[in-house]
């Protein structure tokens, strides 16, 4: 399937042989599914993440020892430290009811021995990367949508700003399909790729108005990071002034005068000579926020 951004997604066929190339995350997806589509009817499985001699593979790619259906799996091949193509060609040429699944890693691909066994007949599987910065973001929902999965915008902005290289973002969003149902959120995002989530002054503001005194906390947090302190109150402010503009009334009447005002001041003094008094005033802010957003909920 050929997308208008330059980007291919593969069905692969169901051959004796099918090579995945590319990182490892990127292949479980669709290792997944075709191991879902290949096993049962009485075939057996066997799967290996390493194989240490020519004798090992011979095996593996032997008859089972109760079906002569079988399925075998091999990770990261370009691993084996022995000349494995003859017996990987020998094996295409067979007449075996045996299908082999195997991952490679892409620099895999530009070598004789994967040239090789293409011609004697594996199927690759490539995955290349788009060519333009600007679709990558059309390429991460171009892939959910190929894949029947779903995913939220703000999560496509994060994958998208947070993981730069192609391949590996391509793999992080298999992933997501494999592992997520429904549609996929931030949280899953950070979950799968193990970035950190960042805390900002917005999430402060946020979980002050709530009532949550976590949100001192997350200003702690958002000051350690060397976020400056003059952005901190206008992020702040901005988030004061959306929750009273809607009408929202998150706090009485008193304290968005009180707020405001602190805010006011703590911009001044941290432009002045006296910038810790400004931090000292944020904090103040904030606690002002939460309590009176706890009294308005009584």
């Amino acid at each position: 399937m050929s997308s208008k951004f330059g980007y291919d997604f593969p069905e692969p066929k169901k051959g004796k042989m099918i090579l995945f190339a590319g990182q490892e995350a990127l292949s479980s997806h669709f290792m997944r599914k075709f191991k879902k589509d290949l096993e049962g009817g009485g075939r057996e499985v066997a799967e290996l993440s390493e194989v240490s001699s020519p004798l090992q593979l011979q095996e593996a790619l032997g008859t089972g020892l109760f079906s002569s259906s079988k399925l075998v799996v091999l990770r990261d091949i370009q691993e084996m430290k022995f000349d494995f193509s003859k017996i990987l060609q020998r094996f295409l040429k067979s007449d075996s009811d045996v299908i082999c699944l195997a991952t490679a890693d892409s620099r895999f691909l530009r070598t004789r021995a994967a040239k090789d066994l293409e011609a004697a007949g594996c199927q690759i599987v490539r995955y290349l990367q788009p060519d333009n910065y600007l679709s990558r973001r059309e390429m991460i929902k171009k892939l959910f949508e190929s894949e029947g999965g779903k995913i939220e915008p703000r999560a496509v902005a994060l994958l998208d700003r947070s993981v730069e290289d192609c391949s590996l973002l391509v793999g992080f969003c298999l992933q997501l399909l494999s592992d997520f149902r429904g549609p996929v959120t931030e949280k899953d995002v950070f979950a799968v790729t193990g970035l950190s989530p960042k805390i900002t002054a917005f999430d402060a503001a946020r979980k002050a108005l709530s009532g949550d005194r976590s949100a001192l906390q997350d200003l702690r947090a958002v000051l350690s990071s060397g976020e400056a302190p003059i952005a901190v109150v206008g992020a702040i402010d901005y988030k004061l002034r959306e929750q009273c503009i809607k009408g929202e009334s998150a706090l009485p009447p008193r304290a968005w005068a009180k707020s405001f005002s602190l805010l006011s001041r703590a911009n001044l003094l941290l432009t002045s000579s006296f910038p810790q008094e400004g931090i000292d005033l944020i904090y103040r802010t904030l606690i002002g926020v939460c309590e009176g957003a706890r009294w308005q909920k009584k």
